[in-house]
C-alpha cells in the first residue's frame, strides 16, 4: 500500500524522544499463538493466546536507558530486518541474577509502550524471536545490568502494533455459556467449560467499552458449545463467512465489540 509520509499533524516535535513506560516479556512456548495482521502486516487484529498457565512478565528499565531500534540488512535482492530491544535495569540483587538466569536462552517478544501512545510496539515474531544477551557493570560509576534482546534468525517483517489486552492473570472462567458477562471486571479473555451436552454461546451482558477484543478459549468435552451469527442474547455476532465457530479443546475466537448506538455488535477478528 502505497502512502504519503508527510509531517505528523497536531505534533511540533514528532521526533522527540519517547521514554518507556512498559515493558513485558512473551515466552515463545508450544501453544503461543501470534495473532494475524491487517493487510499492511503492521497493525495487530485480537490478542495474543498463551498456554495454558503462561503469563506475561513486565521488565522495568531505567527510562533515560532503553532502547527500541531496529535496522536494516543484507544486499539488495536479499535485505532483511533486524529488531532490537535494550533495557538497564539498576542494581545487582538475587531476582536480577534469577531473570538472567531464566531468561537466558529462551525465545521471546517484547512489547514495549511509549508515553503517550495507544499500542505496545512488537519486537520479534514466533519465526523469528529475540534472545536475550546480558552484562554487569559494577564499579564507581554505578552497579547495573543491561539486557539486549536480540533475534538470531533474520526477519521480513519491520515492528508491528499491537493495541489487545496483556495476560497477568488466570482467565475468566465461564459457568454458562448461554450467559456470558462480558464486563471490564471479568476481563478480556473467557475460558469457556467442557460440555457433556452441547450448548449455544449467548452473552447476557456486554458493558466493555467500543472497540475493545475479547477472547472466548475452548475446552472441548463431548458435545463442545457453538457461536453462531445471530443475536445472541445482549449483543449481535457477527462471524467471517457466518461460519460456526466451535469451541473445540485448544480452540479460541477473537471478537471485538463495536457500539453502534443501542445496537452491541461482536464482529469475528480471526479463530484457531
Amino acid at each position: 500500500m502505497k502512502v504519503n509520509l508527510n509531517k505528523q499533524a497536531g505534533n511540533s516535535s514528532p521526533g522527540a524522544a519517547a521514554p518507556k513506560n512498559e515493558i513485558v516479556i512473551i515466552e515463545v512456548l508450544d501453544g503461543f499463538v501470534f495473532p494475524l495482521t491487517d493487510e499492511t502486516g503492521i497493525e495487530i487484529l485480537g490478542n495474543f493466546i498463551l498456554p495454558e498457565d503462561d503469563k506475561m512478565v513486565k521488565l522495568y528499565s531505567t527510562k533515560s536507558k532503553t532502547e527500541a531500534s531496529m535496522e536494516t540488512e543484507g544486499d539488495e535482492d536479499s535485505l532483511s530486518f533486524k529488531s532490537m530491544f535494550k533495557a538497564q535495569h539498576p542494581g545487582n540483587r538475587a531476582e536480577v541474577k534469577k531473570f538472567v538466569q531464566f531468561w537466558t536462552g529462551k525465545n521471546v517478544i517484547v512489547l514495549h509502550k511509549a508515553c503517550g501512545d495507544d499500542y505496545y510496539e512488537v519486537m520479534g515474531t514466533p519465526c523469528a524471536p529475540l534472545q536475550l544477551k546480558s552484562t554487569k557493570k559494577d564499579d564507581n560509576d554505578g552497579r547495573f545490568w543491561t539486557f539486549a534482546f536480540e533475534p538470531f534468525a533474520k526477519s521480513g517483517f519491520v515492528p508491528k502494533e499491537y493495541r489487545g489486552d496483556l495476560v497477568f492473570a488466570e482467565p475468566t472462567d465461564v459457568v454458562d455459556v448461554d450467559a456470558i458477562e462480558l464486563t471490564p471486571a471479568n476481563g478480556s479473555y473467557y475460558k469457556l467449560p467442557a460440555l457433556a451436552v452441547t450448548d449455544v454461546i449467548e452473552f447476557s451482558s456486554v458493558t466493555l467499552e467500543h472497540g475493545k477484543v475479547v477472547t472466548l478459549l475452548g475446552t472441548g468435552g463431548a458435545a463442545p458449545a457453538t457461536l453462531a451469527s445471530a443475536v445472541s442474547g445482549d449483543a449481535t455476532v457477527v462471524l467471517a463467512n457466518g461460519t460456526v465457530w466451535t469451541a473445540i479443546n485448544q480452540s479460541f475466537i477473537n471478537l471485538k465489540v463495536f457500539k453502534a448506538g443501542a445496537t452491541i455488535y461482536l464482529f469475528e477478528l480471526s479463530r484457531g
